[in-house]
């Protein structure tokens, strides 16, 4: 007698053997791999060339979700069957029965698996809810550290660290509210301590308080994290990244999130904002803070207006900037980054964008291995030795 299985069981029926499920349906390929919880192969549902734009969610609440950024496409697991054997609903749930051996199992099989179905599904919700704790007590803490800096940078050493870097924030249409300066922002680091008579090694927590330029990341209309540049004063006697294990550094998943550093001009000549973008609106999306104000001051030395700039911390998350739907451009602001990764990840974000909508371009520079502030700083050395000529 065939077996009466709901969908929902079949679905914790496959999740309970994801991996098996993944290897037999998406198999590793040259250059798959895993990052932050998610399996990054060839899309077995198409002629993928390469990887970087499908993955696999293999951990967590959210485990079997997978998404094709070059397509737009996107499902859960009994999706992922029937993707990529190419079947309808039907034969998905066909397939995914005779996998799980729901067609002969014994009455003892069958307890066995809807116990450990039912195990795997307590602890996917009990995942779920502590990781919305999780993440809002983390936000929480990472808008309380933003919102304690100070907002005018005026001679701070935010300000001064961003002149060494070629940026005066005078030149800017607009200060950059965003970024902040806190005197004494906690730094955080994991130290081995040694035993010495028994030879254990223990991990100890320690922290310190440094000057660093902290920046709010929003998604939507809300601050979802605080990026945090540690600054020390290098031997030449100018404000550097502090020599640290990680100088940059961020609370929570910011997956989506981005740095708003400028806006266009508004009709009265005032600044709108991102939330505000009018209906064909162009938007400049940088890696990291530095070039993101690099890309601008670039356009205020050409004489260019303002214009719609975010930062998206990584060049992982340029490709999961959430932006409003009238936005129709998007100009990727990029390193000229050789290595293979780098590059994938750009494809992946160029694939993201077109499947809004959006037509997209990528602006980097011509030289290999330079990014934008390399780039501002030859632009600057250029015109200061042809000021120095005249």
């Amino acid at each position: 007698m065939r077996q009466q299985v709901t969908i929902d069981e079949i679905k914790d029926g496959l999740l309970a053997r994801l991996d098996a499920v993944v290897h037999q349906l998406a198999p590793p390929a040259q250059g798959s791999h895993t990052t932050r919880g998610r399996y990054f192969t060839l899309n077995p549902g198409r002629a993928d060339r390469k990887v970087g734009s499908f993955c696999i969610t293999m951990t967590g609440p959210k485990a079997g979700r997978w998404n094709d950024y070059a397509s737009g496409e996107k499902g859960d697991v009994i999706d992922l069957v029937a993707m990529s054997l190419n079947l309808d609903a039907a034969g998905a749930i066909k397939w995914a029965r005779a996998f799980l051996g729901l067609d002969t199992e014994s009455p003892e099989d069958r307890r066995r698996r809807e116990e450990a179905a039912a195990r795997l599904k307590r602890q996917r919700e009990d995942q779920a809810r502590r990781q919305v704790e999780a993440d809002r007590k983390r936000r929480k803490v990472a808008e309380g550290i933003w919102l304690s800096a100070r907002e005018d940078l005026t001679g701070t050493p935010v300000d001064l660290y961003l002149q060494g870097r070629g940026i005066d924030l005078r030149a800017l249409p607009w200060p950059p509210r965003a970024i902040r300066y806190h005197a004494e922002c906690r730094y955080y680091w994991t130290e081995d301590i040694v035993d010495q008579s028994t030879g254990e090694v223990r991990q100890v927590q320690r922290h310190k308080p440094l000057p660093a330029m902290v920046t709010a990341i929003a998604r939507g209309g809300a601050i979802i994290d605080c990026h945090r540049t540690y600054l020390t004063i290098g031997a030449d006697g100018r404000w550097t990244k502090a020599a640290v294990p990680d100088a940059k550094k961020v609370l929570t998943d910011y997956t989506g999130g981005s740095i708003r550093l400028c806006g266009e001009l508004g009709p009265r000549g005032g600044m709108r904002k991102l939330k505000d973008a009018p209906a064909g609106s162009r938007v400049y999306v940088a890696e990291g803070i530095e070039n993101a104000l690099s890309l601008m001051m670039i356009r205020a030395l050409r004489g260019q207006p303002p214009a719609f700039v975010v930062a998206a911390g990584s060049v992982w998350n340029m490709g999961n900037v959430e932006l409003p739907d009238t936005v129709a451009e998007v100009v990727l602001a990029a390193d000229n980054d050789e290595a293979e990764a780098a590059r994938d990840m750009l494809d992946q974000a160029v694939a993201f964008h077109q499947a809004k909508g959006r037509a997209v371009r990528v602006w980097r520079s011509e030289r290999p291995g330079e990014d934008l502030n390399d780039a501002l700083q030859r632009v600057l050395a250029a015109r200061d030795a042809e000021q120095g000529a005249a």
